[in-house]
């Protein structure tokens, strides 16, 4: 195992990602600790990886059902190891398929996904990394359509985008009749463009709620926002 594949020690779970190709990375911690849905009971992880933010879910959700969905199998494997080895009481269903043959027979309260998004032709020669990260396994029109369909009337999708794709989740958005209900950017720094946007969607008409937040990185020092967002997980805090 390389330095690089060390188990990511939280404050009361670690992950280890040495057999998926997406390693524990800022978008799923971030995504995880931002949700602020109320007590959902059923809950879907879309595109689990290592099964960071289910993780984090169970922590937050104690009593809620929660379901993730991955078609790779080491990220399967991956993500089964960590549930095995986590002190939570309550399990997880972990399903081995894609979003696009995922038929279940129940809606959601809450779905989250930090998703694949790179559209240009950046392949390399390992598949679960082309997996993990290109769009085309995942197109966002693909992932929006059934997470609408998924959603109970009253649920919430929370997705971690690229903020220079936002016009064009606005677009897809828009086009389903699925609402953005806020839409945060992502900055490192105050000098810096923000790269990374957080859309929280709901099937109700509801008015965009834009706003920005600064999270700080380990050269400049974390922001208090952040500290405080991230206290509950993060055993540097």
């Amino acid at each position: 195992m390389s330095k690089y594949a060390k188990p990511f020690q939280f404050k009361q779970f670690s992950i280890e990602h040495d057999k998926c190709a997406m390693k524990v990375g800022f978008d799923g911690a971030l995504l995880a600790a931002w949700v602020s849905s109320s007590n959902p009971i059923k809950i879907l992880d879309i595109g689990t990886g290592t099964g960071l933010i289910p993780m984090m879910l169970r922590q937050k959700f104690p009593l809620s059902e929660i379901t993730t969905i991955d078609p790779n199998s080491n990220a399967i494997k991956q993500a089964k190891i960590n549930f095995n080895n986590s002190p939570f009481e309550k399990g997880f269903e972990l399903i081995k398929t894609s979003l696009q043959d995922f038929e279940p027979n129940e809606k959601f309260d809450l779905i989250l996904s930090n998703p694949p998004f790179f559209t240009e032709e950046t392949g390399s020669d390992d598949e679960d990394r082309n997996q993990a990260r290109q769009e085309k396994f995942l197109p966002l029109t693909t992932l929006l359509q059934k997470a609408k369909v998924l959603l109970s009337d009253s649920g919430i999708l929370y997705l971690i985008y690229p903020t220079w794709e936002s016009e064009r989740v606005e677009v897809e958005s828009k086009k389903l009749n699925l609402s953005i209900s806020k839409q945060t950017k992502i900055f490192s720094s105050p000098k810096k463009a923000s790269k990374r946007t957080i859309f929280e969607f709901t099937n109700q008409t509801e008015k965009t709620i834009y706003q920005e937040f600064t999270s700080g990185n380990q050269d400049i020092g974390y922001t208090k926002e952040y500290q405080e967002l991230l206290k509950d997980f993060y055993i540097i805090f």
